[in-house]
């Protein structure tokens, strides 16, 4: 049996080719970046205003007051979209509209609330700085500057903001295909009629929702009979269309877990059997014919941890987020939480701010079994082994739980 940080350290050293592609922008939705991407001109494009109103010269309306108000000439208009293409004589002011271009040579903009239009003239009462409620070229972003890195996944903001750029097509990581199947002859699939002794293959459906929101392609392939040879047809299917393969149950030592002894027929290379962790012990890792296997136990609580500290670390590695286990938060205790004596105990709870600080309620009955709990949290607490439960007001690691990351 190996700690956390080892088996963590053998996941990510899993050599995996990570494949990319380059898809239509307005398909790129969801999709990671394969690689950085810069800004091919700068945002703004050019000086422009931010304010309906109008542009003209600081140093024209320097001296401007109640007693003695400026007035200048209107030489013209530049709209968004139109902007004036003459230059202005000096002591004249151009009509602008929000985000139309600033004439060359005029150095601010008096908004329209605050100047009076007679006669062919615009009268101000009071001076403007230079630069006053314009938008400088590049100001937001310079030419060149790398707008996102590698692994940026392309969420709404993001997708809108580099259609700015007008890209026709963006290069992204193609989703691994990863099989997910599940062993038992108790199992059922959801809406099959179930005897008193049956339970619903919930593993396998927590598996594909969860990587499908992290961004892969998974497809379930079945539930296997606690027999090897059903397991094994099984996963052979699986391996043959998948880039990693992902099974739950059977992976303990019970005369039911046929796990082991297929591994060995196939001639599997196994990295390592059992971590200190709780739930999710008796988790397996291996490699076969050059793909990644990962067995985990049967126990929803066990998949739902093992997916959040194991297999979205490998995932986020794989599609270039950074970092691929969020850092841990310090957090303070509201009331006892649970201890194992010899190995690292993921507790699922509850966050939540009081007077200014971060706090967590771990949650009753922390059965493997009891997947209430991690239906119900956002957080998991990160407790070290030890003889006695932690004290309320204690402070402990916490991992905020965030759908699809």
């Amino acid at each position: 049996m190996i700690s956390f940080d080892e088996a963590l350290d053998i996941i990510l050293g899993l050599p995996f080719d990570t494949r990319t592609e380059t898809v239509p922008f307005l398909s790129a939705g969801g999709r990671y970046l394969a690689g950085p991407v810069e800004a091919t001109w700068s945002l703004p494009r050019f000086d422009n205003s931010a304010m309906d109103g109008f542009a003209l010269r600081s140093g024209d309306i320097a001296t401007a007051s109640d007693e003695h108000p400026s007035r200048l000439a209107i030489a013209g208009e530049s709209a968004a979209g139109s902007p004036f293409a003459s230059d202005c004589p000096s002591g004249s002011a151009i009509r602008i509209s929000t985000g139309a271009r600033v004439p060359a040579g005029l150095d601010c903009v008096v908004p329209i609330e605050k100047v009076r239009v007679e006669n062919g003239e615009v009268l101000l009462r009071k001076s403007s700085a230079p630069g006053a409620h314009v938008r400088r070229e590049g100001e937001d972003v310079a030419r060149g500057t790398q707008l996102f890195r590698r692994g940026t996944r392309l969420h709404p903001a993001a997708l809108s903001f580099l259609a700015m750029y007008n890209l026709p097509d963006v290069e992204v990581v193609v989703p691994p295909r990863v099989g997910i199947l599940t062993s038992g002859d108790e199992i059922r699939r959801h809406g099959e009629t179930l005897r008193e002794t049956d339970v619903v293959g919930v593993n396998i459906y927590h598996l594909e929702h969860e990587l499908r929101a992290l961004g892969c392609e998974p497809r379930i392939f079945g539930i296997a009979s606690d027999t090897a040879e059903s397991f094994r047809r099984l996963l052979l299917e699986a391996l043959e269309w998948s880039d990693v393969v992902v099974s739950t149950a059977g992976v303990s030592v019970g005369e039911h877990d046929v796990v082991g002894a297929v591994l060995r027929d196939l001639d599997a290379n196994v990295h390592f059997w059992k971590v200190a962790v709780r739930p999710g012990k008796p988790m397996l890792v291996a490699t076969i014919a050059g793909k990644h296997y990962f067995a985990l136990p049967g126990n929803p609580v066990a998949v739902c941890c093992n997916t959040e500290v194991f297999l979205k670390p490998f995932f986020r590695q794989a599609f270039g987020i950074e970092p691929v286990l969020a850092p841990a938060e310090k957090m303070t205790l509201l009331s006892e939480c649970p201890r194992d004596r010899a190995r690292l105990f993921f507790v699922y709870g509850e966050h939540s701010l009081r007077d200014g600080r971060a706090v967590v309620r771990p949650f009753g009955r922390q059965s493997s079994g009891n997947l209430h709990n991690p239906a119900l949290a956002n957080a998991l607490i990160r407790v070290g082994p030890g003889p006695d439960p932690l004290v309320p007001g204690g402070t402990v690691d916490v991992f905020r739980l965030v759908p699809g990351t």
